[in-house]
């Protein structure tokens, strides 16, 4: 029975004009009440209950004996109430006191340039990182929600159902919100938009960004959809997808689908720990597709690269340049 549902019986019950139907709710509800103590209102639905069962004794206590037996159902409910509250108010109190004393403690991890390392949070979400990115995390999720940040480059999620404590994950000027579900996240800097892609489950995802704007825009992915956020202005789109397209770099394999050079260079220095420079910038707006995997080397990449945009490379130790093919050398 709901708060809502209680105070009307009550109400009902205190100027007699209750039905026997609801007498029989109020009073099996009394009696659940007392012997289970399950409760799941807030504070001050819990305050307003009590205050109106005080009300009630209160109203009957002038009336005749016959009423006695209902009475004794209040009286015993009233107690109830009275010490559950009591009891909320201590662990809640308890509660606050220890957050202020043991505050979350977080943690940053970061994945070197070439390197994945995967994390189980303190709820045992999973989280895989990318080379060249950094997450930070608390030590255990104290709170009401279960919050870490992405600061930089690709993370997958694979999130513990808790539907009572919502995880979220800040990153870049966006806000994915979760309840359970697998998701992969893009956000290196080099990139202008952030890449969020749902594999299972759902997830709500908004462009905090857009605050300064007067309509905040959100948007809600399935499984195979994805949606890209732009830093700067917030603009979304939504796509379907084959998300497993764009979580193959878990196992090794990398694809890029009409992807500019400029985004690839960004790609391959997270990848190998190298440093890629274009000896013009228009040539990091070409496009570029193709796949390859671990067991590929970064000449074997660089060549692909070269050989469908008619480039040429060099590579000086950790650094590497993108050139125009000359026009003679075929």
């Amino acid at each position: 029975m709901t708060s809502k549902e209680a105070k009307k019986l009550l109400k009902h019950y205190n100027d007699g004009t209750i039905t026997p139907e609801e007498k029989f709710r109020l009073e099996a509800w009394y009696e659940m009440l007392a012997e289970s103590g399950d409760f799941e209102w807030h504070a001050d639905e819990k305050e307003l209950i009590s205050s109106d069962l005080k009300n009630a004794i209160d109203a009957r206590i002038d009336k005749p004996a016959r009423h006695m037996i209902n009475f004794k159902s209040v009286l015993v409910a009233a107690s109830m109430l009275l010490f559950l509250g009591l009891g909320w108010f201590t662990i809640k109190h308890l509660d606050e006191v220890k957050n202020k004393l043991s505050p979350e403690v977080y943690t940053e991890t970061y994945a070197p340039a070439g390197q994945k390392i995967t994390l189980t949070l303190s709820d045992n979400s999973t989280v895989i990182l990318s080379g060249g990115s950094r997450i930070k995390y608390p030590e255990t999720f104290n709170g009401k929600i279960r919050e870490v940040e992405l600061m930089e480059g690709e993370a997958y999620f694979d999130i513990y159902h808790d539907k009572h404590k919502p995880f979220i994950v800040d990153v870049a000027g966006t806000q994915i919100n979760v309840l359970g579900t697998a998701f992969n996240v893009r956000a290196y800097k080099f990139l202008k938009n952030v890449q969020i892609t749902v594999l299972r489950g759902k997830v709500s995802v908004r462009g905090l960004a857009n605050l300064k704007y007067e309509k905040v825009k959100q948007v809600v992915l399935l499984p195979n959809e994805q949606v890209t956020i732009g830093k700067v202005n917030g603009d979304i789109a939504k796509r379907l997808i084959n998300a497993t397209d764009f979580t193959g770099w878990i196992q090794g394999k990398y694809k890029f689908d009409d992807e500019t050079l400029g985004n690839v260079a960004g790609m391959l220095e997270s990848y190998f720990k190298v440093k890629v420079h274009f000896s013009a910038e228009g040539l990091k707006n070409i496009r570029f597709s193709s796949e390859f995997d671990s067991k590929d080397t970064l000449e074997d990449l660089l060549f692909s690269i070269c050989e469908a945009n008619k480039l040429t490379y060099k590579i000086n130790k950790q650094d590497i340049l993108l050139s125009t093919k000359p026009v003679n050398n075929k």
